[in-house]
C-alpha cells in the first residue's frame, strides 16, 4: 500500500490516497512514501528564530542526503568553528539520506533530532523540479523548520547549490526556499548566490567533484556560509588552515566571498 504526503500540518499529518501528478519523469522525484507513519513530536508554528550565535557551546546537526555528506562537510564545519571559536561544539550527521518528507515516516530522524539539545539544525533536501516545471510540496520543511524552534534550535535551510553548467538552478532554488522561510521562518544561508559568485569571480576554480556534489574547494564555501551564519563571525577573517589541501590564497578568498555574500543577502532574521 502507498500513501501520498498531501499535507502536514503541526501536530498531526493527514495523507490521502492517490497517485502522483503527471510530468517528465526523468525530472520529477517521486512524492510517494512507502514507510510507515511515525509518531510526530508536535511543532508549534510561527515561532520566532532563536539567535544561538552567542550561546557557550555549538550543538550542529545536519540532516540531508548526499549533499551534507560530500567532502566530509561537517568535520570541514567543525574544524571551521573550532578555529573561530573557543566554544565546545559537536557536529553530526543525521543517519540516513532521505528527502524531507521522506523523513517524516523514519523515527530515526526524530529520535535524533529529540537525542541532544541542538542549537542548530541545518535541513537539506526539500524536493524540487530540475527544470523548474513543477512544484513540490513544502510543508514537511515547514514542519522541520517549526519542529527546531520548539526545541530552541536554530533552523538553517540549505538551498542545494546549482548543478555544474546551469546558469539559473542556484537562484532558483534560493528562492524556493526564501518561500519556505516565509511560510514558517527560518535561516536561509544563500549557497546559490555565493556559488554563482564564485563560478564568475573564481572561474579556475573547480567547485565540483562530479558535476553535482562540491569538490574540496565547493565544500570549504559553503562551510565558510555556515559557519558565519552560526558564529556570527566574519568568514573572511579566520586564519589560513594548512591542514586544508586548499592554497592559502584560495582559502582567502573563498572567505571573502562567503562574507561578501552573506552582507548582500544574509540569512537570519532575528
Amino acid at each position: 500500500m502507498f500513501i501520498y504526503l498531501k499535507r502536514v500540518t503541526f501536530g498531526f499529518i493527514c495523507f490521502t490516497m492517490t497517485a502522483c501528478g503527471g510530468g517528465n519523469s526523468s525530472d520529477k522525484q517521486t512524492d510517494i512514501i512507502t514507510a510507515p507513519v511515525v509518531s510526530l513530536p508536535t511543532a508549534e508554528p510561527q515561532l520566532a528564530i532563536p539567535d544561538n550565535r552567542y550561546a557557550d557551546s555549538y550543538n550542529v546537526l545536519l540532516v540531508g542526503n548526499s549533499h551534507v555528506r560530500a567532502n566530509n562537510l561537517s568535520g570541514m564545519l567543525k574544524m571551521l568553528l573550532q578555529t573561530g571559536s573557543n566554544k565546545a561544539m559537536r557536529v553530526q550527521v543525521a543517519p540516513g539520506g532521505s528527502y524531507l518528507d521522506e523523513r517524516l515516516s523514519d523515527s530515526t530522524t526524530v529520535n535524533t533530532i529529540q537525542s541532544v539539545n541542538w542549537n542548530y539544525i541545518i535541513l537539506q533536501g526539500q524536493k524540487y523540479s530540475t527544470s523548474g516545471q513543477y512544484s513540490y510540496p513544502t510543508e514537511a520543511t515547514e514542519y522541520w523548520a517549526a519542529l527546531s524552534k520548539t526545541l530552541h534550535a536554530t533552523p538553517i535551510l540549505f538551498p542545494e547549490h546549482p548543478r555544474q553548467g546551469n546558469a539559473d538552478e542556484g537562484s532558483r532554488v534560493y528562492a524556493l526556499h526564501l518561500g519556505i522561510a516565509e511560510q514558517e521562518p527560518a535561516c536561509v544561508a544563500p549557497l546559490g548566490p555565493a556559488w554563482d559568485n564564485a563560478r564568475v569571480t573564481l572561474p579556475q576554480v573547480a567547485l565540483y567533484s562530479d558535476g553535482n556534489h562540491a569538490s574540496l574547494a565547493g565544500t570549504l564555501l559553503t562551510a565558510l556560509l555556515f559557519y558565519q551564519i552560526i558564529s556570527g563571525e566574519n568568514a573572511d577573517e579566520l586564519p589560513y588552515l594548512p591542514t586544508l589541501a586548499l592554497s592559502e590564497s584560495l582559502q582567502s578568498e573563498l572567505g571573502q566571498l562567503a562574507s561578501a555574500t552573506l552582507q548582500q543577502y544574509g540569512a537570519c532574521e532575528y
